[in-house]
C-alpha cells in the first residue's frame, strides 16, 4: 500500500517520489507525536490525508502505521 500512497501523493502534490515520502513521513511523525501526547483524534488523521491531497480512504493506512 505504501507504493500506492506515494503515487497518490505525487499526483496530488505534483512532486517526485522522494518528496512524497518525506511528506508522508512528516505527517506520520506528527500523528505519532499527537498519539504520545494522548491528543490524537480521528480528525487529525483526516487532516493528514487532506494535507497530502489524499482521500479519506487512506485513513486506514495511517491507523495501521500508528499501530506498528
Amino acid at each position: 500500500m505504501t507504493n500506492s500512497i506515494i503515487t497518490a501523493i505525487c499526483n496530488s502534490c505534483s512532486c517526485d517520489s522522494e518528496e512524497a515520502q518525506e511528506y508522508l513521513n512528516d505527517e506520520t511523525d506528527n500523528l505519532r507525536e499527537l498519539r504520545e501526547l494522548n491528543d490524537l483524534r480521528l480528525s487529525d488523521i483526516e487532516v493528514a490525508c487532506e494535507n497530502l491531497g489524499l482521500d479519506n480512504d487512506y485513513v486506514e493506512y495511517f491507523i495501521n502505521a500508528l499501530a506498528s
